[in-house]
């Protein structure tokens, strides 16, 4: 793109609450799925780690993983003890331009939408496959500058993750203020992401799953 309580780095426990939230048929699809909230805190610098470097040498490993989380529900434990450190991880990933292992979990059709104020400054409505997406996220690292992920929460909706945060930058040429407001909604299928929408409007991706402030 960064447990049993769950640690964040540094040993400290993250705050986690539940509160119900009713997804409305997914791949992941229950009739009645518990929002998990997690709070979020990437290193301030980061390296690969074993575990990413064995992943990406091994992809069974990375499977192997998914197949352990990807079917329990966001209160399960082992799920809690998972998933915040797959999306920091990532998030880690691409603030040091790793994006190797940042995108490691996703699928290679992957779709892709740009925040709808960069459609029409240059950017496309859609992007399809997981080449164009890594080569979209290089051009923003080239045109924003000193360009950093700062999330903060992640709510794990079962088959989608939004995560919540900022992001800044130098701005160089984009049409992003160099520190905005940013979300970004992930949809998975088996612990792969299939499609990811991002926002400068924190209230427009918590209306796009049904929630509020």
């Amino acid at each position: 793109m960064g447990a049993r309580a769950i640690l964040q780095p540094g040993g400290l426990p993250l705050r986690m609450e539940s509160a119900p939230f009713r997804d409305t048929g997914r791949a992941m699809s229950q009739e009645n799925v518990e929002m998990v909230r997690h709070s979020l805190e990437l290193a301030a610098d980061s390296r690969r780690r074993l575990e990413e470097r064995l992943v990406l040498r091994v992809p069974y490993i990375q499977r192997l993983v998914g197949r352990l989380w990807w079917k329990r529900p966001p209160q399960s434990r082992l799920r809690q003890a998972i998933v915040p450190r797959l999306v920091r991880s990532g998030f880690e990933a691409a603030n040091r331009g790793d994006f190797e292992v940042a995108f490691a979990n996703y699928d290679p059709d992957v779709l892709f939408f740009p925040p709808t104020g960069l459609v029409g400054l240059g950017d496309e409505p859609s992007y399809r496959g997981l080449d164009a997406r890594v080569r979209y996220q290089r051009q923003w690292h080239a045109e924003w500058g000193d360009f950093r992920y700062e999330p903060d929460e992640l709510r794990d909706l079962g088959d989608r993750f939004l995560v919540i945060g900022r992001i800044r930058s130098g701005g160089l040429s984009s049409g992003a203020r160099p520190d905005s407001d940013y979300a970004d909604l992930f949809t998975l299928s088996a612990g792969r992401v299939i499609r990811e929408q991002t926002y400068f409007n924190r209230a427009e991706a918590l209306e796009a799953v049904g929630l509020s402030e």
